[in-house]
């Protein structure tokens, strides 16, 4: 993904899974804040995560057991250590964000955050767009539902790609609230 969508990416509320570590049994074990669950370490975090070491996040590279790199220095973890997990977007969600005009993304990613939800609130994707044959003009709707904890946002994704490109997208709130949005690249 190119670097200023990422950028659109990592500023987004809720990106994050937030928790504590605890050495149970000889077991890392991670319990994320919002919930209190608790998950094995190493089921929550992938090759790379996030510590909190005097107020600051530092990323971290997963080496072995309690042992990780940060800044290129060995760091053990303890118990009661925060970290945090970057959340993995769907992937038919992730190809969408993909194809998308930088403007657009950026259109629509203001609009979604307006309504008080963040990129990641994503529960499903059905992105018809990746279905059709990219050497053709492509026509069609794709469907993104959201949930943001309080609401529910069901997004319209009305696409046309060949000589010019449109984009239109039509948010349904839970609570009966209705907008549009169109863009045309």
């Amino acid at each position: 993904m190119k670097q200023p969508k990422l950028q659109i990416l990592k500023n987004q509320p809720r990106s994050f899974i937030y928790g504590t570590l605890e050495c149970i049994d000889s077991q890392w074990v991670f319990f994320e804040l919002d919930s209190d669950e608790a998950f094995r370490l190493e089921d929550v975090i992938s090759e790379s995560f996030e510590v909190e070491v005097n107020g600051n996040w530092e990323k971290a590279l997963w080496v072995e057991e309690n042992i990780v790199q940060l800044n290129g220095e060995t760091y053990f973890l303890g118990d009661g250590d925060e970290i945090r997990v970057q959340k993995q977007l769907l992937k038919a969600y992730e190809l969408l964000i993909e194809e998308l005009d930088e403007a657009v993304l950026m259109q629509f990613t203001t609009q979604l955050n307006a309504l008080d939800f963040s990129l990641y609130d994503c529960l499903y994707s059905c992105n018809t767009l990746y279905c059709l044959p990219a050497d053709k003009n492509r026509e069609g709707v794709n469907f993104l539902i959201f949930d943001n904890g309080d609401f529910i946002c069901s997004v319209h994704h009305i696409f046309a790609r060949g000589t010019v490109e449109t984009d239109r997208f039509e948010f349904t709130l839970n609570t009966g609230k209705r907008l549009m949005i169109t863009s045309l690249v």
